[in-house]
């Protein structure tokens, strides 16, 4: 890891700088059109997504079915199961676990009469688990998957027989993917041009930040001499005011923050530090779970008028949670960090690298909303589904930086997307920089 570490004082009446280090201009372009609301309408179901996604993506997973098991098996709705129960044969739906532990409104009112004592807990998974499969029509018990390992709402295709019992017994499983390689083709090698990630600023929260973001922001304009790469994009993925449920004091707070003064102070901070940093390069804010926008996903952007100088600058912008944009001709899709947290909380998978790369693979960025993560009850369509592979796949706010790059097989063509756990820069002091030729992605860390 590359390590900033320099000693300077801070004067908060004084800008950080008195001239610019013009970069060179970036080629930057919004894609997150599909996470912006058109309508407000709260009335509908929530059972239209499912639906929806599984329409979304019955075609693809169908392709990628054949594409393991070849054309020969035949691929049967749950209905047509009866007719020839001990066929092998391949079903597509959408996976439900029934979870013992997974929290409820009942167990709640439960607890808060004090009927049945409830235990605390982080992390709802048990040996008793079941999953389901459900298509348009009926469910059914699978039998032969790790519980552990999958979450509701993720839509697979099964390969397997159904038993006297009525269950399915499952031999292999297949996840569609991205629908489609990413559209663009990387730089040559030799461009040597980056973009900068990071999240979990706190500005409302921690009281230690700020002169390690100057010392970044020093760093990326050039004043730290001639070492810096040309980076000319910064992307805050969301935490700007705080990123996480606890105090300094390892409490458990409620998603405002107590006092108004800091909210205010947190923003003016922000405003001078993203003012600056936009008069050299293009900047981007995504909101986080306890920004000041929408609470439920897709977060709208933050109403850019609370940061009156940065606003000025044509390359100050705000953007969407999850967000979809092009930096050059690299592909960006990802999140603030809140469905990857939730697949932790329902499944085994801690690291949230691996739960990243689960939900590439399950093609869906966010396959537990809405049954365990709030979000809009869409009704045409489902935003969430991954239409085309992104170069680079990230998911911030998190307690360490993580990173692979990984491959995959569209048929015709092999892809390689970066996956990148972005980590809160308030508690690690280190952001993240991605090469867009290679897609390798480095931690910086700024230590004062």
């Amino acid at each position: 890891m590359k390590s900033l570490a320099v000693d300077f004082e801070i004067n908060p009446e004084e800008k950080l700088f008195e001239e610019s280090v013009i970069k060179d201009e970036c080629v930057y372009a919004d894609l997150s059109s599909k996470f912006k609301f058109r309508t407000r309408d709260f009335s509908r179901q929530y059972a239209h997504i499912y639906t929806k996604r599984l329409l979304q993506m019955k075609d693809i997973i169908t392709k990628r079915a054949k594409q393991k098991w070849g054309d020969e098996l035949k691929i049967r709705r749950l209905a047509e199961l009866q007719d020839d129960s001990n066929s092998r044969c391949v079903v597509i739906g959408t996976l439900y676990k029934d979870q013992e532990l997974k929290p409820s409104i009942l167990k709640e009112i439960s607890e808060e009469f004090q009927l049945v004592p409830q235990k605390k807990m982080v992390r709802f998974v048990s040996d008793t688990d079941k999953v389901i499969l459900e298509d348009e029509l009926q469910r059914i018990v699978l039998i032969g998957i790790d519980a552990s390992t999958v979450v509701t709402g993720t839509v697979c295709a099964v390969l397997g027989v159904e038993d006297a019992s009525g269950k399915f017994n499952v031999e292999s499983i297949c996840f569609p993917g991205p629908q489609a390689p990413s559209p663009f083709i990387l730089l040559p090698k030799n461009s040597n041009k980056y973009a900068l990630l990071l999240s979990g600023l706190d500005l409302a929260t921690s009281s230690d930040t700020l002169l390690s973001l100057q010392l970044l922001i020093q760093w990326l304009s050039g004043w730290l001499g001639s070492e810096q790469e040309t980076t000319s994009f910064v992307l805050i993925a969301g935490g700007l005011l705080r990123s996480t449920s606890e105090d300094l004091e390892g409490k458990i707070v409620g998603t405002s923050i107590d006092s108004s003064s800091d909210i205010t102070t947190a923003l003016q901070l922000a405003d001078e530090l993203f003012a600056e940093l936009s008069e050299t390069m293009n900047v981007e804010l995504m909101p986080g779970q306890f920004d000041p926008t929408n609470y439920l996903l897709p977060q709208q952007p933050v109403n850019l008028r609370v940061f009156p100088k940065a606003m000025a600058n044509k390359t100050f912008n705000g953007g969407t949670n999850p967000h979809k944009f092009q930096v050059e001709n690299v592909l960006f899709t990802g999140s603030s960090g809140e469905p990857i947290t939730d697949i932790g909380r329902y499944s085994k998978m801690e690291d949230p690298l691996d739960a990243l790369e689960a939900t590439f693979h399950w093609g869906h960025l966010a396959p537990t909303a809405p049954d365990t993560l709030g979000c809009y009850p869409y009704y045409d369509e489902d935003p969430f589904v991954l239409e085309e592979q992104p170069d680079v796949f990230f998911s911030s706010n998190h307690s360490s930086f993580n990173s692979k790059i990984i491959e995959f097989n569209h048929g015709d063509v092999v892809q390689k997307t970066a996956l990148v756990c972005i980590p809160s820069f308030s508690k690690t002091k280190t952001a993240v920089l991605v090469n867009l030729s290679t897609l390798e992605c480095s931690p910086i860390g700024c230590e004062t």
